[in-house]
């Protein structure tokens, strides 16, 4: 009886994530191609990363270490925000000063905790550098919107095809301190599967039904889902061990099915800075 109770939860389970991340999809790709939504793209990214702070800070609550929420949420948001206006020195100099702010307010208010300390300058780094560069991405031209497709399909394909892999035939524990449920099959065929989406945008690409796309060969899109995978994984890893450490099952409550910001995004955090600074040299020579 609970084997059969528990199928039908699995399903509604699933049933949710697909509804939910299917909306999602559907926003950031509308927001992210159409020209005239730039600025409502970066709107999207902004507000998701500030959310994201304040999970993060929320997490760092919870282990019961005292950060500089608000000043962290208003630096990382500024950081983030910066990557809008298409220059890594403005986003690497906010960073500097979002990290010298906190600092500040931290031994202004007080306060006398390493932990405290580097809890809010790493939020600010974590969340706020990170996703900037989602926005520097959107920015390279002429490919900025496929160059965000790219880290798009293999966040997503490694994501998804690790949860359903993991959940068919995952028997080997990949991080069971840090996540008990993520299996070695599970990282493997979610490295496979993104290496399969990868040819798929190249033949998309050489068949010019998706204009935008970067001018790599098979082999340029194949290197980069490779790398992304791997980054999102560990960016995938390295958020479960602050909810390990923290003793919270969830970042967030935002996403049905999902969690929070930080559960859905952790693995473009990660992945979004590799691939900017790989794509970078391909356009500037």
């Amino acid at each position: 009886m609970a084997e059969q109770a528990a199928n039908p939860s699995k399903a509604r389970k699933i049933a949710l994530r697909t509804v939910t991340g299917g909306v999602l999809t559907a926003i950031f790709l509308t927001l992210m191609w159409h020209p005239a939504l730039e600025a409502g793209f970066g709107l999207f990214v902004v507000v998701l990363c500030g959310v994201g702070l304040y999970e993060y800070y929320a997490i760092v609550r919870a282990r019961e270490i005292s950060p500089e929420t608000i000043g962290g949420i208003l630096a990382g948001t500024a950081v983030t925000l910066s990557g809008y206006f298409d220059s890594v020195i403005l986003t690497n100099f906010l960073l500097f000063g979002g990290c010298l702010l906190v600092s500040a307010l931290h031994i202004v208010r007080g306060q006398h905790s390493v932990a405290g300390l580097a809890s809010t300058v790493f939020g600010v780094f974590y969340v706020g550098w990170f996703g900037a560069h989602v926005l520097l991405l959107h920015h390279i031209a002429p490919a900025g919107a496929g160059m965000v497709t790219v880290l798009f399909t293999a966040v997503v394909l490694t994501d998804t095809a690790a949860y359903f892999v993991g959940s068919a035939i995952g028997r080997h524990k990949l991080a069971p301190k840090a996540s008990p449920n993520k299996t070695w099959e599970g990282s493997i065929g979610g490295f496979v599967f993104t290496l399969a989406g990868m040819a798929v945008l190249c033949r998309l690409h050489a068949g010019s039904m998706i204009p935008g796309l970067p001018e790599w060969g098979l082999g340029g899109y194949l290197y980069a889902g490779a790398v992304l995978s791997i980054a999102s994984q560990v960016g995938d890893l390295a958020e479960s061990c602050l909810k390990r450490d923290a003793g919270v099952k969830d970042s967030g409550m935002l996403f049905p099915g999902h969690g929070g910001v930080l559960d859905r995004c952790d693995g473009f955090l990660f992945a979004a800075p590799v691939l900017y600074y790989m794509a970078v040299p391909w356009f500037t020579i």
